[in-house]
């Protein structure tokens, strides 16, 4: 439950500045969380090589544009090479395959049915509950 002078923090603050600021903070947790050898590496969920932490995105298997519901979901989101990420667009096939395998079938499938959720449209205090939860944990 968000106290009202968490809430009356953000009051001036945009609906746009509180998604970008909750993905940056998102990102950050899952960079960190995905980080291995004293988070100077990381495995990519796509295509399974150590890489330096310099070359880590936070990759969406489903994109935040198109599923909004599932923007800041964690288990749609994976340390990610920025080759597989942004040159071969996300690399879902391997994604996808390496995901069911870290978070199990039935976590998948759950991802699956709220990816398609329809009607989702982000609420200013789930924002600002993002933003507290994950701003000193990344």
């Amino acid at each position: 439950m968000l106290e009202a002078n968490t809430i009356q923090k953000y009051k001036s603050k945009s609906m746009s500045y509180l998604i970008e600021k909750a993905q940056e903070l998102v990102n950050a947790y899952v960079r960190k969380r995905d980080s291995i050898y004293d988070g100077e590496f990381f495995i990519c969920i796509s295509c399974m090589k150590l890489k330096p932490k310099n070359q880590c995105n936070a990759g969406h298997f489903y994109s935040r544009g198109n599923f909004g519901s599932v923007r800041f979901n964690l288990d749609n989101i994976h340390a990610q090479c920025i080759k597989c990420n942004l040159h071969l667009h996300g690399n879902l096939i391997p994604y996808q395959k390496n995901l069911i395998k870290k978070i199990g079938q039935a976590r998948f499938d759950n991802l699956e049915m709220m990816a398609y959720a329809k009607g989702f449209k982000h609420d200013r205090f789930m924002l600002i509950d993002i933003i507290e939860k994950y701003k000193n944990a990344g």
